[in-house]
C-alpha cells in the first residue's frame, strides 16, 4: 500500500498529464516492463540500489540515480564527499574495532556520538559520555550481526534542542522544517520531535544544495545543525520522507518533486 509521500507524489505526476504507473515491489520481477523513467521510493537500501540499477541499466532513468542511493545510504560515504566538496560537517571517522574506536574519542573528547554506517530515524545512534560508555557499546556490537562491527564515531555538536530538514529539488532548497526535541536529544520527528517551519536564509540553502550534489542527489531531505560554526550538514537522505515538511510550511513538495520529473520525461 502506498504511503502519503507516495499518494501526494502520484497526484502531482498524474496533475502533469504524465502517465504514471505505480509498481509494488512485491510484484516485480527485474528488470524487465520497468519502464524508462522511474522514481524510486522504496527505503530499504537493498531494494533501492538494484532497482535504480536496472532503471539505468535498460537505458532509463533513476530518480534518485543509483550512485547517489549507495552514496547517501551509507554516512561514512556520505561524510567523505561532503569533505570533498567542503561542505562544512562534524568530525567523523570510520572504525572496526574497540582500540579505533576509543583512540578516535580520546581524540575527539567525551561526548561523542557513535552511530551505524547505515540506518535511519535515530536508530542506534547513541551518546556516549565516557570510556567506560563507550567499551560497553562497543562489546554490544561485537555480539550484534556483522553489519553492526563496523560504525562511526563523531564529534557531538553543542547545538540547540532541535536540527533542521531541509527538502532540496534540484538547485534549490524549496522547504525546510525545525525538528524540535521532546526531551530526547535526537531529533527526529518519528521520535515523537515536534515540528515548526523554517525561513530559509541564503547561507542554509547554499550549505543544504551543495550537500545534495555532493551525493549527486536529484532531491534529497539534508539534515543540518546550528552550531557555533555555522550550518554543519548531518546527513543526506536519497529517499527523504516529504509529507511533514509539506504539511508544516505549506510548500507543495510533491508538486516541485513532479515538476522534477517531468523534465527528465521531456529530454
Amino acid at each position: 500500500m502506498a504511503r502519503l509521500d507516495e499518494k501526494l507524489l502520484l497526484n502531482e505526476l498524474r496533475s502533469l498529464g504524465l502517465q504514471v504507473r505505480p509498481l509494488n515491489i512485491e510484484e516485480v520481477a527485474a528488470p524487465e516492463g520497468l519502464g524508462e523513467v522511474g522514481v524510486i521510493r522504496l527505503a530499504a537500501r537493498s531494494r533501492v540500489i538494484p532497482m535504480a540499477f536496472t532503471y539505468e541499466h535498460s537505458g532509463g532513468v533513476a530518480i534518485n540515480n543509483a550512485m547517489s542511493l549507495i552514496l547517501s545510504h551509507d554516512k561514512y560515504f556520505t561524510y567523505l564527499k561532503l569533505k570533498e566538496a567542503r561542505v562544512p560537517t562534524p568530525e567523523t571517522y570510520l572504525v572496526f574495532g574497540r582500540e579505533a574506536a576509543k583512540e578516535v574519542a580520546r581524540r575527539l573528547g567525551y561526548p561523542v556520538i557513535v552511530k551505524p554506517t547505515d540506518g535511519s530515524w535515530g536508530r542506534f545512534v547513541n551518546l556516549v559520555k565516557s570510556a567506560e560508555d563507550l567499551e560497553s557499546l562497543i562489546l554490544q556490537k561485537a555480539a550484534m550481526d556483522s553489519h553492526m562491527h563496523l560504525y562511526l564515531v563523531q564529534e557531538f555538536i553543542n547545538k540547540p534542542n532541535r536540527d533542521i530538514r531541509v527538502t532540496v529539488v534540484g538547485d534549490r532548497a524549496v522547504a525546510a522544517i525545525y525538528r524540535i526535541t521532546n526531551g530526547d536529544w535526537r531529533t527526529n520527528t518519528a521520535r515523537g520531535g515536534k515540528a515548526e517551519p523554517v525561513k530559509i536564509d541564503p547561507e542554509l540553502e547554499d550549505v543544504a544544495v551543495r550537500a545534495s550534489k555532493a551525493v549527486g542527489a536529484y532531491y534529497s531531505g539534508v539534515d543540518v545543525v546550528e552550531s557555533e560554526r555555522g550550518y554543519l550538514v548531518l546527513e543526506v537522505n536519497g529517499v527523504p520522507e516529504f509529507k511533514n515538511v509539506q504539511r508544516v510550511t505549506g510548500v507543495n513538495v510533491a508538486g516541485e518533486i513532479a515538476r522534477l520529473v517531468a523534465e527528465f520525461v521531456k529530454k
